[in-house]
C-alpha cells in the first residue's frame, strides 16, 4: 500500500488528478469484486450470523494488522464511521441467512439512495437533477433485475437489508470527507464486530472445519482485501460515484449465487442488469465532466463552492 494509507489512510480530495481518479474507480471496483462474495460465503457455511460476522470481522482485522500493518491513528469521526460499518455488515450477514443473496443485495444498494439524502441534508438543498436521474435508472434496474424476488417471505431480511444500506451510504458518505481515515474505521468496525463472539460462545467447538475455513475465508476476502481496495480507492473518487461503482457487485452477486446455488435469471434480470450498468456508465461519464472543468493548469481539482461536497 502507498504510504497515505500506512498511516492512516487519510482521505484527501483536493490534489485527484484525472489519472488517479481512473485508479480509484479500479480499485472501487475491484472492492465490489471481493464484496460480492460475501453471499456466497456466508450462505454456504451452516453457522449462525452472529458467529459469522465475528469470525470473519476478527480474520480480517489480524490480516490487516499482519499484512497491511497500519498506524493507529483513531479520530472521532473514524469511530463512528467504523460504528456504521460495523451495523452495515452484520445486518447484512443476517440479512443474507434470512432472505436469498438476490434480495439482500438490491436492497442494500438503497445505499445509493442515502447517500443523495445525506449530501442534501448538509447541503441543505436539492440535488442536480442528473443525479436524482442515475438513481432513478439505477433503482429501477435493480427492481427489474429481481422482480420476482421481491415478495412477502424473508420481510425481517428484507427490512435488515434496508437498515444495511441506510449505514452503506453512511459509511460511503463520512469516508469520502477530506480528513476520514477509512483503515482505521475498518479496524474499528472489525473490532466491534468481533464482539459477537461473547454472545455465541457456545457454538464455537461445535464448529466443522469446513465452516471455519468458509468464514476466515469471507474475513480475508470480504473483510480484509477488500478494505485494502476500498481505503485506496475512496481516497480519489466522490462518495456518489463511488457508491454506484460499488454497485457492481449488485450483478456479481447474483451470478455467484446462481452458479453456486443454481438462481436463475429471467428476461426481467436481463434488463434490469442492462439498466445498472447504463446508469454507471452514465455517472461515470457525468463525473468525468465535472472533473475536467475542476481541473486547473496542473490537472489538479480546485476546490470550489458548490462542487461535491467530497471535493
Amino acid at each position: 500500500m502507498k504510504d497515505a494509507d500506512r498511516h492512516g489512510g487519510e482521505v484527501k480530495m483536493a490534489n485527484v488528478t484525472a489519472e488517479n481518479r481512473t485508479g480509484g474507480y479500479a480499485d472501487l471496483f475491484l472492492t465490489a469484486l471481493c464484496w460480492s462474495f460475501v453471499g456466497l460465503f456466508t450462505r454456504s457455511n451452516a453457522c449462525s450470523a452472529w458467529l459469522t460476522s465475528a469470525v470473519a470481522s476478527l480474520s480480517g482485522l489480524l490480516f490487516l494488522l499482519v499484512v497491511v500493518r497500519p498506524t493507529l491513528r483513531f479520530t472521532k469521526r473514524a469511530v463512528l464511521i467504523g460504528l456504521a460499518n460495523c451495523v452495515m455488515s452484520l445486518t447484512f450477514i443476517f440479512a443474507n441467512k434470512l432472505t436469498s443473496v438476490g434480495n439482500a443485495i438490491v436492497l442494500q444498494y438503497s445505499s445509493t439512495i442515502f447517500v443523495i439524502i445525506y449530501e442534501s441534508i448538509e447541503r441543505h438543498h436539492l440535488p442536480r437533477a442528473s443525479k436524482i436521474g442515475v438513481v432513478v435508472m439505477a433503482f429501477a434496474g435493480m427492481l427489474l433485475f429481481f422482480l420476482d424476488e421481491l415478495t412477502a417471505e424473508g420481510m425481517l431480511g428484507n427490512l435488515l437489508s434496508i437498515v444495511s444500506g441506510a449505514f452503506f451510504g453512511l459509511a460511503f458518505f463520512m469516508n469520502a470527507k477530506p480528513g476520514a481515515l477509512p483503515m482505521p474505521s475498518s479496524l474499528v468496525g472489525f473490532a466491534v464486530a468481533s464482539l459477537g463472539f461473547l454472545v455465541v460462545a457456545p457454538e464455537v467447538p461445535t464448529v466443522s472445519p469446513m465452516n471455519w475455513a468458509l468464514m476466515l475465508g469471507q474475513g480475508i476476502v470480504c473483510s480484509g482485501i477488500s478494505s485494502i481496495f476500498y481505503a485506496r480507492g475512496i481516497r480519489r473518487v466522490p462518495a456518489f460515484s463511488a457508491n454506484m461503482i460499488c454497485m457492481s457487485e449488485v450483478i456479481l452477486a447474483p451470478t455467484w449465487a446462481f452458479l453456486a446455488f443454481g438462481e436463475s435469471f429471467g428476461r426481467f434480470a436481463f434488463m434490469g442488469a442492462m439498466l445498472i450498468v447504463a446508469s454507471i456508465v452514465i455517472n461515470l461519464v457525468l463525473d468525468c465532466r465535472t472533473t475536467r472543468k475542476d481541473e486547473g493548469p496542473t490537472g489538479h481539482i480546485l476546490p470550489c463552492e458548490g462542487c461535491e461536497s467530497t471535493r
